[in-house]
């Protein structure tokens, strides 16, 4: 689908949620008069009321993307900045039409989890934050793959749900829980202890440099010999002074 239709899409769903945040409810003659479309342009791009309601939210995903080439030096934000960005700018636009979303949210998007389309544009701009970072550790990358994406996109679900539950004045619980766990996001995947491990077990296990570490094989193998023939001779000598004094 190409811009322009997107572009449409977005059009007609900003009028009708701001229809259901008016009057509780949507009609296509109202949005017909709203967006200046007819209904069959409108039937083109949704195939009924509900589509048009639950595209309002992957529609916020895609305004996003379109604000990032607006943000100064985004691309060398940190990953804590870069998710917080993201989750403040999306709780200010959801706030905008709150009472839709209070109606909405549970039922459109996280109710049906990861088939929800705001999921899926949600993953892919976090697959995007995180594969184009520089400063992510190698280690980090051994988990990162698809279900990863998913899951930390499911995890924002529940932040949502979490912010629409918060009673604190001016949503403070959620923004200082947000703040906590980008943060704590940030320090795990920018960690580079596993990585400098890695490194010293390649520096290890590299050639003559094992050789520097580990004992030489054969002069533990002598060493090891001498001195058990040490304890049997000295076993026999034993035995033979015990003999002599029993022949006395």
């Amino acid at each position: 689908m190409d811009a322009d239709h997107i572009n449409k899409k977005i059009e007609i769903t900003w009028a009708a949620v701001d229809l259901y945040q008016e009057h509780g409810r949507v009609s296509i003659p109202d949005l017909v008069k709203a967006t200046k479309l007819t209904a069959t342009e409108i039937y083109e791009l949704f195939p009924n009321k509900k589509a048009i309601l639950a595209y309002f939210y992957p529609a916020l995903v895609l305004q996003y993307w379109a604000m990032i080439d607006d943000i100064e030096d985004f691309e060398d934000y940190s990953i804590s900045e870069k998710f917080s960005n993201f989750i403040y700018t999306m709780f200010d636009m959801m706030a905008e039409r709150q009472i839709f979303v209070e109606d909405t949210f549970n039922k459109l998007v996280f109710r049906k989890g990861s088939s929800s389309e705001f999921h899926e544009e949600t993953t892919t701009l976090f697959k995007e934050f995180l594969t184009t970072d520089g400063n992510i550790a190698v280690s980090a990358g051994f988990f990162m793959g698809d279900f990863f994406y998913k899951t930390l996109a499911s995890q924002y679900l529940f932040l949502v749900n979490y912010w629409l539950k918060d009673s604190s004045e001016n949503k403070e619980r959620t923004l200082a829980l947000s703040d906590k766990l980008a943060s704590l996001f940030e320090e795990l995947v920018y960690n580079k202890t596993v990585d400098k491990g890695f490194d010293l077990i390649k520096f290890i296990f590299n050639g003559n440099d094992l050789e520097s570490w580990l004992p030489n094989l054969d002069d533990w193998t002598c060493t090891s010999s001498n001195k058990n023939k040490e304890e049997h001779d000295h076993v026999e000598t034993e035995i033979e002074i015990e003999e002599e004094s029993d022949d006395e």
